[in-house]
């Protein structure tokens, strides 16, 4: 797996984040809670009890022939999923054909078609306890095929990214996981980051469309 991206234990000493509050340790009983909470609003929970499981499990359900997209993702890193999307084992990752343009008007595009990917795979910010999955990026184009665009959703999340309620939720977004992330694209990218879009996933109205695999172990911001 390569091992070139950051994470969290990078940047948390220089930066003022609330760990205690937005990193915890949840209980078995609140993780309990959370996965009834989720499935009650249609989306299928799987929980693994490691990145390495979490990563079978996104392989093994991968469809043979599917074009698949991903929004970056420190979790899919750690975890090396994100290799797993680069080695295209019978599937198609529009990423690596967006990679490949040098044209920005061309890329831009090829982003906005890659939204209504067969498959989309990401990674949550934040888990409400009360079942909420909020998730947010800087240009949009991840959380627009969360809302609608792609066909299928598969999310990522890890059970320290549990926290109270929805408002929480936002929170941990705008306090923890931004100023994290802002940290990685000046590092990456040269640039500062932004929460240019937010979503929250309140319920899903299609049958089968969006799972979460729920890792309960520690990954990304």
């Amino acid at each position: 797996m390569s091992d070139d991206y950051y994470t969290k234990d990078d940047f948390a000493d220089d930066l003022e984040i609330d760990a205690a509050r937005f990193d915890r340790d949840p209980d078995a009983e609140t993780i309990e809670r959370v996965v009834s909470n989720v499935e009650d609003r249609n989306i299928e929970v799987t929980v693994v009890d490691d990145g390495a499981a979490a990563r079978d499990h996104l392989r093994a359900t991968l469809p043979a022939g599917a074009t698949v997209m991903d929004g970056h993702s420190t979790t899919l890193e750690e975890i090396g999923f994100t290799d797993d999307l680069e080695a295209e084992n019978g599937f198609d990752y529009l990423g690596t054909d967006i990679q490949s343009l040098d044209d920005e008007e061309e890329r831009f595009e090829a982003r906005r078609e890659a939204v209504t990917a067969d498959v989309f795979v990401d990674s949550v910010n934040a888990i409400a306890e009360t079942g909420e999955l909020v998730g947010a990026n800087a240009l949009g184009n991840a959380v627009g095929a969360w809302a609608f665009g792609a066909a299928s959703l598969v999310l990522v999340g890890s059970t320290n990214k549990i926290v109270d309620d929805w408002s929480a939720a936002v929170e941990r977004v705008r306090e923890y996981a931004y100023p994290l992330e802002d940290a990685r694209a000046k590092e990456v990218y040269g640039q500062a980051s932004v929460v240019g879009k937010l979503v929250s996933l309140e319920y899903e109205r299609v049958d089968d469309r969006t799972r979460l695999v729920l890792i309960d172990d520690r990954h990304g911001f």
